[in-house]
């Protein structure tokens, strides 16, 4: 029983190596938003770095959320294959003033990846 399990072991190490040791996708927002004239959004900037093997697409998923206030965003963005800087609306009657952001991006997968909860970031007009 133990020398069928040996060959199997190594296969899925050698099959599943690069997928584990692989730099998983990271998702940084900007502490600077901004709120949109009609006061229904806000512009959030984030830097999204998919890997060396990224895709040609990602979703990005935002969330922000001021007092008692939410709102969530959630757009399809072209991928570079590097980190890249884009700005998101994310829907909501939010005012100028502090506020937290939440947001996850999906690289090519269906899996969420690369999550960031609860950034300070500073709403102004």
């Amino acid at each position: 029983m133990r020398r069928r399990i040996l060959p199997v072991v190594i296969i899925l190490v050698v099959a599943l190596g690069p997928v584990v040791l692989a730099d998983p996708p990271t998702l940084t927002i900007q502490q600077q938003a901004t709120l949109d004239p009609s006061n229904f959004a806000v512009l959030v900037t984030v830097a999204v770095n998919c890997g060396p093997s990224a895709p040609t697409s990602f979703e990005l998923v935002m969330a922000v959320r001021q007092g008692d206030v939410g709102g969530l965003g959630d757009e399809v963005f072209p991928a570079t294959g590097g980190r890249q800087v884009v700005s998101i609306l994310v829907f909501g009657p939010f005012n100028p003033g502090d506020a937290s952001a939440s947001g996850g991006v999906v690289c090519g997968g269906v899996l969420t990846e690369g999550l960031t909860f609860g950034t300070q970031i500073k709403i102004s007009q």
